[in-house]
């Protein structure tokens, strides 16, 4: 055994060749590390890389083959990596080489973390299993140099093999040392790019999961519906008043509640992809198109006979279903379909049908389109005030006018039947509202004309109207009694206390109150006289026809009538034409206001009639 170790050691001697490098061979060295570094910044593939420092080292050193050997951290063999001149057989020779004395110079160079040169491949025991490799490929000589990672440990070799029994010079041995470093930055960007795309993994599966009941959550349903290029069907279930589970039961138990829940989802749809896309509101996904109809009808069955029990307990479970069967758009149509469920209340389901729903898609389609203009007119001020008069028809005066809103676009103007969905969704009434007072008190100012705004239930939610009016009644020096408050009538018959509040202490202020389109609901006649209201407005529906209908004609007249006993003043809306106002003023009403005597403009300009 002793002579065994001698004879190994024998062959570690120093390198024959012992001269020191010139300054051509350190620039050789040089260039090799920049084109390393150059890939390496340039984020080349490190594959790609790998072959291109082989291939170099193999230009510095003719009639030879270099390799890269990589040691796997679980069995501890080596495979080889990259070895761009070697022949497959080669390669697959040496994968799955156990480390050993007898391994060659890759395998001794992991096995006793140090460099190997072996000058003579045939005779160097520590070539003995692998001679035959030796002689197949003639290979004469091999020097390796071990890859060492940050930590100083072993991850692989190397290797320049000659085709000449050969020692390595100063200058092959500084090109190994270069070469094994190179290879140990290369693999470790390509470990911690590695480490990097599997943390975005994880934190994309983490964004596409539901923390709760561990389901896919929305975002990861959107992707794969994005992918959809088939017939295929999405069913949307909403649990029916879920939050008294959370109110009388608590939150805990509100969790426990819908992963039981989600629990019977998989057990009755397991054909079906299953998501949670909401609090309580659950996705299933079918990759076929699939009867959604019979899906539910089926489950709303199951249900009847069989409560969620948890914890003892029995819970009756109804719910509200939306469906869409198709290739493009499923979510959306889904949520459509989920919307006209829930209108028609709890415990029901719709299935979306182009034919019959297509007609709120495109409502949707104008929302969308009216939002973006409105919102790009307030920004550029082409939402302004355009002012109507109100004919005094005792003295045929222009006396007052209301502020009507409208929207300028390229020429165009808009009045709010266009837009007035997209302003009541996105909780612009108030904003409107202020820009109107502000413009419209700007108009009037100096002038003692009556200027009538249009208040929403929505400007009485924000509870801002009495400091703002005041503000700005001081600002443009208008008295308070120049201003007429225009509320509709379900306001005031609703008979919300804040809001009659806010009315009253407006209409102390010495404000007007003015009840408008008066006729289209269930008026309340008790609260007009609560509110001490100065004007009611007859809803233009019924006096565009007056002079025709007579239904109209004794709607109004029975308007009329109240509104003198109760010494509230009367205003025609809509008077169109002269045998209208004929038949308004027979009647005994007060005020006009309509085309006949007066358009919108966006400047007040007063005349006589």
């Amino acid at each position: 055994m002793i002579d065994e170790i001698d004879s190994v050691n024998s062959y570690d001697q120093p390198p024959v060749e012992e001269r020191a490098m010139s300054v051509e061979e350190l620039d050789k060295i040089l260039r090799l590390q920049q084109s390393i570094f150059a890939q390496v910044a340039g984020n080349a593939e490190y594959i790609d890389t790998l072959n291109a420092l082989c291939c170099m080292a193999e230009q510095l050193l003719p009639n030879s083959v270099a390799s890269v050997m990589l040691r796997d951290e679980q069995s501890g063999l080596l495979n080889v990596l990259v070895a761009p001149s070697v022949p497959q057989q080669g390669v697959d020779a040496l994968q799955g080489l156990a480390p050993g004395p007898g391994s060659g110079s890759c395998g001794n160079a992991v096995m006793r973390n140090e460099p190997v040169f072996v000058r003579d491949t045939f005779s160097d025991p520590r070539w003995q299993d692998l001679r035959q490799l030796a002689r197949d490929f003639n290979l004469c000589a091999c020097w390796s140099m071990p890859v060492r990672n940050n930590d100083g440990n072993v991850i692989g070799s190397f290797a320049l093999s000659s085709f000449e029994q050969r020692a390595p010079s100063a200058f092959h041995i500084r090109l190994l040392d270069v070469g094994a470093s190179m290879v140990n930055i290369v693999l470790a960007k390509q470990h911690q790019e590695q480490a990097l795309e599997e943390q975005r993994k994880q934190l994309i599966t983490a964004l596409e999961c539901d923390s709760l009941t561990a389901l896919p959550n929305q975002s990861k349903l959107k992707v794969q519906l994005k992918n959809c290029i088939a017939m295929q069907s999405l069913l949307l279930i909403n649990l029916d008043n879920f939050r008294f589970i959370n109110t009388a039961y608590g939150p805990s138990f509100g969790d426990l509640f819908l992963c039981k829940v989600a629990q019977l989802l998989r057990q009755q749809f397991p054909e079906a992809e299953l998501y949670r896309i909401n609090a309580d509101e659950f996705a299933l996904y079918y990759r076929l198109p699939t009867d959604l109809q019979q899906q539910v009808e089926r489950f709303r069955e199951y249900l009847f006979g069989h409560p969620l029990k948890i914890d003892d307990q029995l819970f009756s479970i109804t719910f509200t279903a939306g469906g869409a069967s198709g290739r493009k758009n499923l979510l959306e149509q889904a949520v459509q379909a989920m919307s006209q469920a829930k209108a028609r209340g709890k415990n029901r389901y719709h299935i979306y049908d182009a034919e019959l729903d297509e007609p709120d898609q495109t409502l949707r389609r104008e929302y969308i389109r009216w939002n973006a203009m409105l919102h790009q007119a307030l920004n550029e001020g082409r939402v302004k005030p355009y002012f109507q008069g109100v004919r005094d028809n005792s003295s045929g005066d222009i006396v007052s006018y209301e502020a009507l809103v409208r929207l300028e676009d390229r020429g165009k103007v808009y009045t709010p039947y266009h837009f007035f969905n997209a302003v009541r969704l996105s909780g612009l009434f108030p904003t409107i509202t202020r820009l109107v007072i502000d413009k419209g008190l700007a108009e009037i100012a100096g002038t003692g004309l009556i200027l009538s705004v249009n208040i929403t239930e929505d400007d009485l939610l924000l509870e801002y109207l009495e400091t703002y009016l005041t503000e700005k009644t001081a600002t443009y020096g208008v008295a308070p009694e120049q201003v007429v408050l225009e509320i509709l009538e379900g306001i005031s018959a609703s008979g919300k206390k804040n809001h009659i509040a806010q009315l009253t202490r407006l209409k102390d202020l010495g404000y007007k109150l003015a009840i408008d389109d008066f006729g289209t609901e269930y008026s309340n006649f008790e609260r007009l006289l609560e509110l001490h209201v100065d004007f009611v407005k007859i809803d233009a529906k019924y006096i565009k026809n007056i002079a025709t209908d007579n239904k109209s004609y004794e709607i109004t007249r029975a308007i009329v009538f109240f509104a003198r006993n109760a010494g509230i003043k009367t205003v025609a809306e809509f008077v169109h034409n002269a045998a209208v106002q004929q038949v308004v003023e027979a009647l005994g009403i007060d005020y006009s206001q309509g085309y006949l005597f007066s358009e919108p403009a966006a400047k007040i300009t007063v005349d006589h009639y």
